[in-house]
């Protein structure tokens, strides 16, 4: 594999991560909440 295909899967595993994580928390911020797109309501878990 190429040093670009590498990069490009560790980069995505990362950012699958990271949107996973932020799907099942809030914002720390009182009355500010971004809409959340629907590909990411998906990953929320449901007990999360």
């Amino acid at each position: 594999m190429k040093v670009k295909e590498v990069g490009m899967r560790l980069l995505s595993k990362a950012v699958l991560a990271n949107v996973k994580k932020e799907a099942n928390s809030a914002c720390v911020f009182l009355g500010y909440q971004p809409k959340m797109p629907e590909k990411a309501k998906k990953l929320k878990t449901k007990n999360g």
